[in-house]
């Protein structure tokens, strides 16, 4: 390989590394966190470096006699009828930055808490998530100088 043609891969490579940056990076945090928030429905609590379970609901420690009670007495923590909560998760990519976001107008309430609702957080800061997203972009990094 001659010094021009060295130089030309370098700056490919820069390229390549720019535009996972700007465009590729984003996309893949934020589908890892809505992936990842997501699931904290399916362990009933919140990641971070452990689990912290959510506190139970009372439908489910004193469950009514009727059937829909004895229904809503078997479901999960968080999840409705509807599963909108859950289900609400996404996200918004641009350039070098993403934005993860529930746009159900009570998630706040659940997320961080009231004075009367405890607090079952399911979006937030998580070493566990920056785990995944760091070992998802250096794959995505490796895979540059092969092309």
């Amino acid at each position: 390989m001659t010094p021009k043609e060295f130089t030309e891969q370098l700056k490919e490579i820069g390229i390549e590394i720019q535009n996972l940056a700007d465009n590729e990076a984003p996309v893949i945090a934020g589908k890892t966190a809505a992936d990842f928030f997501t699931e904290n429905f399916q362990r009933q609590g919140f990641l971070n470096q452990s689990l912290t379970a959510w506190r139970d609901v009372q439908r489910r420690t004193h469950p009514r006699t009727t059937p829909k009670g004895q229904t809503a007495a078997g479901r999960q923590i968080l999840f409705g009828e509807t599963r909108n909560l859950s289900r609400s998760i996404d996200y918004d990519a641009g350039r070098g930055k993403v934005t993860v976001y529930s746009d159900v107008k009570y998630a706040p309430y659940h997320n961080e808490g009231t004075d009367k609702l405890p607090k079952r957080q399911f979006i937030g800061d998580s070493e566990k998530l920056n785990e995944l997203v760091i070992s998802e972009i250096n794959r995505k990094l490796k895979e540059i100088p092969k092309k």
